[in-house]
């Protein structure tokens, strides 16, 4: 699935659980140890933290992992 696709998709979900802030431009995918993960940024900061499960799946993290800024 490209990068894309996942920011997209990450997007519609946070906005759908009422984040409060619109994501930026500078939201990208990152691999961590194999993983997909979505960072939803903007000029704030990091927004919220996606990872992208076997099935397919986003899945919001509570905690955002090392290697991402």
């Amino acid at each position: 699935m490209s990068g894309k696709i996942l920011i997209q998709r990450a997007i519609k979900a946070y906005l759908k659980a009422g984040g409060p802030d619109q994501p930026g431009k500078g939201s990208e995918e990152v691999i961590i140890d194999g993983v997909s993960h979505v960072v939803l940024r903007n000029v704030k900061g990091v927004l919220a933290v996606y990872q992208l499960d076997s099935k397919g799946i986003l899945r919001r993290l509570a905690d955002t992992p090392d290697g991402i800024i």
